[in-house]
């Protein structure tokens, strides 16, 4: 048994920006941050990291504890399934129904998800692309701010619903963050230049497999079954 863990915005679906937009209005509104928040990067990061490192910014990250967290996500996640729905420039990256669908068909692979997205925000992010089904386990935000943390959770569910052994534990990723946690928790990375870094930036973390994209999906099936 093999086991294919996919990171999902720049990796399965770009969503148009809906993620950070609907951040946004949630900060807007429960902390009344209305400041530019573009020095913060996103990619590869956890939610709670990312909305921890812009209250940090503004020196407010004392306001995000563990209990504020559920009101704070409940608001946003009310946010994204309107930018979801209303927002322009959602798509789901080229290869990735092909390959998802068939993995998910072969008896020797099972896919989950290695997410900073927190679990609800992730499973609409899915359900939006239709992507959802493919999907029954992962790691996400919500387990940990911690991205190796929460990919070695993923590991952990694998393991629950894997069938027989597993031989081998894929990451795949569009971020550099992707392939330092995926090492740090010992999986297999293949980085995918279809978020925003390129190819050669990408291969200067070392990860097993560099792609360019997830099409065509032969050589790729074909790497992770030698």
């Amino acid at each position: 048994m093999r086991v294919v863990l996919f990171d999902i915005d720049g990796t399965l679906i770009d969503s148009g920006g809906a993620g950070s937009r609907a951040l946004r209005r949630a900060l807007a509104v429960h902390y009344s941050l209305r400041e530019d928040v573009d020095q913060i990067q996103f990619d590869g990061k956890t939610d709670p990291q990312i909305v921890r490192e812009i209250l940090a910014w503004f020196n407010r990250d004392d306001l995000f504890s563990a209990e504020e967290m559920p009101s704070f996500f409940s608001l946003y996640l009310s946010f994204l399934r309107e930018e979801l729905s209303d927002g322009p420039g959602f798509r789901i990256l080229d290869g990735v129904r092909e390959l998802v669908t068939t993995l998910y068909q072969r008896e020797d692979f099972l896919i989950g998800l290695a997410t900073g997205n927190i679990q609800a925000g992730a499973q609409l992010k899915l359900a939006r692309a239709r992507l959802g089904q493919f999907f029954p386990f992962g790691g996400f935000g919500s387990d940990s701010e911690d991205r190796t943390e929460l990919t070695r959770k993923a590991v952990e569910r694998a393991h629950e619903h894997a069938k027989g052994k597993i031989d081998n534990i894929f990451l795949v990723g569009d971020t550099p963050r992707d392939i330092i946690h995926g090492k740090e928790a010992n999986v297999i990375t293949i980085a995918v230049a279809s978020g925003n870094f390129s190819s050669k930036m990408l291969a200067s973390y070392k990860p097993d497999l560099v792609l360019t994209g997830l099409d065509p999906v032969e050589p790729i099936i074909e790497f992770m079954s030698l």
